[in-house]
């Protein structure tokens, strides 16, 4: 095992350099939001894209367009019970 470890290091010189610890940052990120409308309290649980920001939403109860208010970056942002998840994961959002 000895002779081994020393060609390992003969071939591979820069693997002594690789034995810090990394440090990997788990989040967990909410698909599911329940968005609320702010006109006549209409509900529901919609799954959220990871990949765009969602500027409308229309509402099944009284089909009002919904925009996200000034400062956040979509309806979930805005409306809904969790945040979108780039947020969720400290990222900076297409649009806020």
């Amino acid at each position: 095992m000895l002779l081994a470890a020393s060609i390992a290091d003969l071939i591979w010189p820069t693997a002594q350099v690789c034995r810090q610890p990394l440090e990997i940052k788990m989040t967990t990120v909410t698909r599911h939001a329940q968005i609320s409308c702010p006109a006549c309290g209409h509900k529901k649980v919609e799954l959220m894209p990871t990949d765009a920001c969602q500027w409308f939403y229309e509402c099944e109860g009284c089909h009002a367009v919904l925009n996200p208010l000034p400062g956040d970056c979509c309806v979930y942002c805005s409306f809904g019970n969790v945040k979108c998840p780039p947020i969720q994961m400290g990222e900076a959002c297409c649009g806020g």
